[in-house]
């Protein structure tokens, strides 16, 4: 199953047209205008940096979920060679030892004497 990837944020969408705006009307008026304040400056400039700043976390947070995807299906095939693995070892102790033996209780199967037998009624 991947990961769910984040797309763009819509805040991210909103800031880049109002960005836009701001710019035109920095053009028009020929001068940065501070939307805040002087103890609190808020421009154009710190506007776009912050969105870039939400744009890289976005991508740098895609991009860690496709490795972890990788990673995912790194462990699925390894787990499935493991259960092979694991299969086949029962199955060799069982051509080795007999399939009634301790040695093949002690891999983890069941002897065959020990096997509940089904009636059908």
């Amino acid at each position: 199953m991947a990961l769910r990837k984040r797309k763009p944020s819509s805040k991210v969408t909103k800031a880049e047209a109002r960005l836009a705006a701001m710019d035109t009307i920095d053009n028009e008026k020929n001068t940065t205008i501070n939307y805040w304040g002087e103890d609190n400056p808020l421009t154009a400039g710190e506007m776009r940096t912050q969105a870039e700043l939400c744009r890289m976390l976005v991508n740098e947070y895609n991009f860690i979920l496709g490795e972890a995807d990788k990673k995912s299906a790194e462990i699925k095939l390894a787990e499935e060679k493991l259960g092979d693995m694991f299969t086949r070892v029962l199955a060799g102790g069982k051509s080795i030892f007999g399939v009634d033996s301790d040695e093949v209780t002690a891999l983890g199967g069941t002897k065959k004497s020990e096997r509940r037998r089904h009636v059908l009624q």
